[in-house]
């Protein structure tokens, strides 16, 4: 495993995890753990099947397919932004 894919699973993985655990918040904390396990699952399920990560069969995608690329990219950052504004907006904003 090349050091820039260790490190962006640190910084992904230790960043939604560690900053929940250590304020105690169990239940996001759970959450966050049930998306690793699915992700992983079929992370392993795409490598074995196919021999490419997840992430490796959308940058395959997005070198043919740029209009579908921005629409996925798009979609996921409306998403968690969306995720964002929803936790914060009640008490923080």
């Amino acid at each position: 495993m090349k050091t820039s894919e260790l490190l962006f699973i640190i910084l992904l993985v230790g960043g939604l995890l560690i900053p929940v655990a250590i304020v105690g918040q169990w239940w996001l904390f759970s959450v966050f753990m049930v998306f690793f396990m699915c992700f992983g699952l079929i992370e392993w399920l795409a490598v074995k099947k196919s021999g490419k990560t997840v992430s490796q069969h959308f940058w395959v995608y997005s070198k043919n397919h740029k209009v579908g690329a921005w629409m996925v990219l798009g979609g996921m950052l409306v998403a968690w932004l969306s995720l964002l504004y929803h936790l914060a907006g009640k008490y923080l904003l």
